[in-house]
């Protein structure tokens, strides 16, 4: 099982209140992947995987990190 990080509804309506995403209409744990929390959220925004960077990342590689997913994103 790949989320070790559980969100609380209330968690999850503070972080989308940051974004111009809507409200959750579906959130739900992804149980692929080995080392960080995976979900699969949808808004009326559409739909997003959510990643909660577990200890086991360093600060400073979050950038690559979200280089990879901006570079992914943009190519569709």
């Amino acid at each position: 099982m790949a989320v070790y990080t559980d969100i609380t509804d209330e968690e999850l309506s503070a972080l989308l209140g940051l974004y111009d995403a809507g409200h959750a209409l579906s959130f739900k744990g992804i149980a692929e992947g080995v080392e960080n929390s995976n979900f699969l959220l949808e808004t009326p925004a559409g739909r997003f995987i959510l990643t909660v960077y577990e200890k086991r990342v360093r600060v400073e590689d979050l950038p690559f990190f979200m280089g990879v997913m901006e570079t992914l994103a943009a190519a569709g």
